[in-house]
């Protein structure tokens, strides 16, 4: 076993009292919390899928540059602002800065309902992805440390489920929303002056972020296990502990990354493939698409008692033994998906997907929760949401579009790319889990040890 880092074993365990964990009832209460405004972030991270071909037509882009916004655009900032929220969230109150973040993504949500030009788009998306990386962060540090080990994955699936649902909530409700406005047409507003349909669909669900930013002080923060140090303010310490167990970190970064990546892409070209293929209308798409991934969703807490199981029974590496089996049962559903020439029979695949693939919505913050030394929490959970969101949020949506555009050349082609886009992301990631579980195993006993000392 490779010796714990000099710096964090030299340090006295501090004994203080909140290195206790909150009560049950607090720590559901935290989550219930990040829980809705997870579905929030989701609601105004997603509902430019419902607009694509409206926000095409109005601002005359490609499908690779709605792919950009979709994806990179939202990413890089996204994954940028997750290393100084790291430290901060080392240093300075986590409510205070879930609270910043939240104000700062919902401003620039409502802000895309300002834009004229596809460069002011893509920067109001940027600060959006600015805004969340904080949120996201500072969930799971906060979340890590209001649930013994025992419990963290079933915490950690409930509030990922947040997440899952909130983006087949953007389908269910947006669907409609976004039907009645873009059949009502432009409006002329005070100051504004004339508003076009797509535009008033990003004001209507930007702005009341604001004010519910303030739900973040209804639960109490709970106390840090493990005190920060003289020293410990850098990412020196975090970035040696990754080097020094590769397998273990490319499983969870670069691997969830890939896997999810798909997922996203699957969730923000679906409505656009089932509009140009099949003709529904976007409360067509919405409803159907919202049920499945909903129902997906409340798989997620089964997924968490499955792997708290395996790992009562022994299995330290079960995050990811369980997403690598149902990775593999959920890849054939996907190409199945759009290969058949039914629209009902495509959503009842992708419903068998979704089902299976949550798993690895929620286990990849839970494994890192696991193996991350508490010492080192906040900036390795940053590190994550880094590598993560640069990876899930730009790759799958920026390759679909390419693809469309240039191999295709037919935007009615779009189920050809997401065939294509499950061989060349999701399957690799589903072979770094194999790779992974070893270095788990092994990762996790070091990051024991290294808390304790």
């Amino acid at each position: 076993m490779v010796a714990a880092d000099p710096d964090l074993a030299e340090s006295p365990a501090p004994i203080i009292p909140q290195l206790r964990y909150p009560s049950l009832w607090t720590g559901w209460l935290t989550v219930a919390v990040l829980f809705a405004l997870y579905i929030l972030s989701f609601i105004d991270r997603y509902i430019v899928a419902l607009q694509v071909d409206a926000i095409k037509a109005g601002l005359g882009l490609t499908d690779f540059q709605m792919g950009l916004l979709q994806g990179p655009a939202f990413a890089v900032l996204y994954a940028l602002f997750a290393i100084p929220v790291g430290l901060a969230l080392d240093r300075y109150s986590r409510r205070l800065v879930l609270f910043v973040s939240i104000v700062v993504w919902s401003l620039a949500a409502a802000a895309c309902g300002l834009t004229t030009s596809f460069g002011v788009l893509l920067l109001a998306r940027a600060m959006l992805g600015a805004g969340q990386a904080g949120f996201g962060t500072g969930s799971y540090s906060i979340i890590g440390d209001s649930f013994p080990p025992a419990r963290l994955s079933v915490a950690m699936s409930v509030y990922v489920m947040g997440g899952v649902m909130g983006a087949g909530i953007v389908f269910l409700l947006g669907g409609p929303l976004v039907r009645e406005v873009l059949e009502a047409g432009a409006s002329t507003w005070p100051l504004l002056g004339t508003v076009e349909a797509w535009q008033k669909v990003f004001l209507y669900t930007g702005a009341p972020g604001v004010l519910l930013a303030f739900l973040v002080f209804i639960f109490r923060e709970p106390g840090r296990h493990g005190a920060s140090k003289p020293g410990s303010r850098g990412y020196g310490e975090a970035l040696r502990f990754i080097a020094r167990h590769p397998s273990t970190f490319a499983s969870i970064f670069l691997g969830f990354g890939l896997v999810y990546s798909m997922t996203i892409a699957i969730q923000q070209w679906s409505p656009a493939y089932f509009a140009r293929v099949y003709h529904w209308r976007a409360d067509q798409i919405g409803v159907r698409l919202g049920v499945v991934q909903i129902l997906g969703a409340l798989t997620l807490p089964l997924h968490g008692m499955i792997v708290a199981r395996l790992m009562r029974m022994g299995f330290k590496d079960a995050p990811l033994l369980w997403c690598l089996v149902t990775g593999v049962v959920a890849l054939p559903f996907a190409l199945a998906a759009y290969l058949v020439h039914d629209g009902w029979t495509s959503i009842v695949l992708l419903g068998f997907y979704f089902t299976c693939i949550m798993s690895s919505a929620s286990m990849g913050p839970a494994a890192l929760q696991l193996v991350a030394p508490t010492l080192l929490r906040g900036r390795i959970s940053a590190l994550y949401v880094m590598a993560t969101g640069l990876i899930a949020m730009s790759v799958g949506t920026s390759v679909v579009g390419l693809f469309t555009d240039t191999v295709f050349a037919d935007p009615r082609r779009v189920g050809d790319s997401l065939i294509a886009t499950v061989f060349l992301v999701m399957a690799p990631g589903l072979a770094l889990f194999g790779w992974g579980r070893a270095g788990l195993r092994r990762t996790m006993t070091e990051g024991a040890a290294a808390s304790a000392g």
